[in-house]
Formats: C-alpha cells, sequence, structure tokens
C-alpha cells in the first residue's frame, strides 16, 4: 500500500544488515550521529525516478573514496527508486535524502571501512524562484580540507551561517572560504552573469561540489555558452547582471545584495 505524503511528513527508513529498507532501525546511536562520520545526497524524486542519478551516485562515491568508507554494498539506485515506488507509489515527488554512514564503534579512531545507511523522505517542495535580500557574512566561513567538496553529514558552517541569515531577517547568505574568496550561499553554489558570461566559484574555494551546480554546468558547456570557474572576490559579484544560487530543488535569482539591485528577469532558459 503506498503511504500518504504531504507537507508535515517526513518518512525514516533504515536499511538493516543483509535485509531492505524498513521503519526500524538496527542502531540510532551511530557513527553518524556521533561524529558527523559520513556523507548524504539529497534527491528528487519524481515520476518513479530520482534526477540526476547518475550525477549522485559518482559523487557519493567520490565522497566514500575520500573518507576511506568501502562502497561495495551500497545500495543502487534501482534498489532506491524500488523500494520508493513500492511505498509512496510513482505520482509522489518527494525529497530523498540518502544518508550514508560508517558502520561499528570506536572513538574518534574508527573500527571499520563498512556504512549504514538511512532514507528520510518528505514532500518535495521547490525552491522559491526569487529570493530578494542577501548579504556576504563577515563572519562565518568555509574550512577547507580535502572533503571540502563532499557533502558530508558534518553541516554545522550551514546551519550556523542560516541562523546567522534569519537572525539579520535576510533570504540568503553568501559564505567566503577561509582565504576571503567567495565560495558558496548558505545551502546552494552560486552563479553569477556579466555580460553574457557565467561565473561560478571553483572547488578550490571549499564549496560542495553540488549536484544542481554539476547539472548547470553541463548544460551550459552543452550550449558552447562562457562560464569561468576560479577564485573571486565580492566585488566580482557586485558587478554582476545577473545573481542566482542552485540546488537540487532549482534555481533562485537574488534581487539584492547589500544596495545593489540586480535583474532577476532572463531570456535565458536555466531550468534542469
Amino acid at each position: 500500500m503506498n503511504s500518504y505524503m504531504n507537507g508535515n511528513n517526513t518518512y525514516f527508513l533504515f536499511k538493516s544488515k543483509g535485509s531492505n529498507f524498513n521503519e526500524t532501525p538496527d542502531d540510532f546511536h551511530n557513527r553518524g550521529f556521533l561524529f558527523g562520520d559520513g556523507l548524504f545526497e539529497t534527491m528528487i524524486y519524481f515520476n518513479g525516478k530520482l534526477r540526476f542519478s547518475a550525477f549522485h551516485v559518482e559523487r557519493l562515491i567520490e565522497g566514500c573514496r575520500v573518507l576511506n568508507l568501502d562502497f561495495s554494498t551500497l545500495s543502487t539506485i534501482e534498489m532506491i527508486e524500488n523500494v520508493l515506488i513500492k511505498k509512496f507509489g510513482s505520482a509522489n515527488s518527494l525529497r530523498v535524502r540518502w544518508n550514508v554512514y560508517r558502520m561499528g564503534e570506536g572513538k574518534y579512531t574508527p573500527e571499520s571501512k563498512g556504512l549504514s545507511e538511512t532514507l528520510q523522505i518528505q514532500t518535495f517542495i521547490p525552491t522559491h524562484s526569487i529570493k530578494e535580500k542577501a548579504y556576504f557574512s563577515d563572519s562565518i566561513t568555509v574550512p577547507k580540507s580535502a572533503w571540502s567538496h563532499c557533502k558530508t553529514l558534518n553541516a554545522l558552517t550551514y546551519v550556523m551561517a542560516n541562523l546567522e541569515r534569519k537572525k539579520n531577517s535576510m533570504d540568503e547568505v553568501i559564505l567566503f572560504n577561509s582565504d576571503g574568496y567567495v565560495s558558496e550561499a548558505g545551502a546552494s553554489n552560486i552563479f553569477w552573469i556579466k555580460n553574457g558570461i557565467y561565473f561560478t566559484p571553483s572547488l578550490d574555494c571549499s564549496c560542495i561540489a553540488g549536484v544542481g551546480r554539476r547539472a548547470i554546468m553541463t548544460k551550459l558547456k552543452a550550449s558552447s555558452k562562457g562560464i569561468m570557474e576560479g577564485n573571486f572576490l565580492p566585488k566580482d559579484v557586485m558587478e554582476a547582471d545577473y545573481v542566482f544560487t542552485t540546488n537540487v530543488t532549482g534555481v533562485s535569482f537574488i534581487r539584492q545584495i547589500e544596495s545593489k539591485i540586480f535583474q532577476t528577469n532572463s531570456d535565458f532558459e536555466l531550468d534542469f
């Protein structure tokens, strides 16, 4: 029987050892919970399929390699889609968070390379197409590490950034890396357009290798549009014609950063 989903529902499905996903956890106090020792993918389920599934799997496997996790037992996209179809049908549009964390115990030194998995499922709500006000944070920076580009379970930087954003009554926060270069937004990658050229921080700027970012860049390159990755300062953003953020939930144009008003109506396609 398909489960009914509405905006207030959240389902957690746990993959038991050698079994299928179910609603009863084997162990709640795991290394993901205790140490943030793991990764996650936020995916959009639509018409019985997970969008950009190949990009998600590639990023997750790259993260497993960086964190020294054995991904040989990782569920396949087809397995997850079958679970979702069986439980929710194909008509529901869902936001699916696929959590992968190191199994076993131990303290800071892990005792295993194996992994465990859970699914968190909610109704999919598209992002706002326009974010009215944004600002550059001068107090919270994105730390640089060998896993900066990975989507790890340790998201405290973004939690604190969005607490600050909320306190400042803003719709978006733009973060720098430790070297003072523009890195990313509070829960998204950032792009801007100047004279028809697209710009975005490189992964060297400590931003996450977003699936939405990759999808946009793939589409731009396929259409032969100019795009530049690099190290950029706030003035580079402020000189743009358009500024937008992107993640798997969609694209949002920013109307205003500090006192600068940007264009939000466009004659180009950014949907993906």
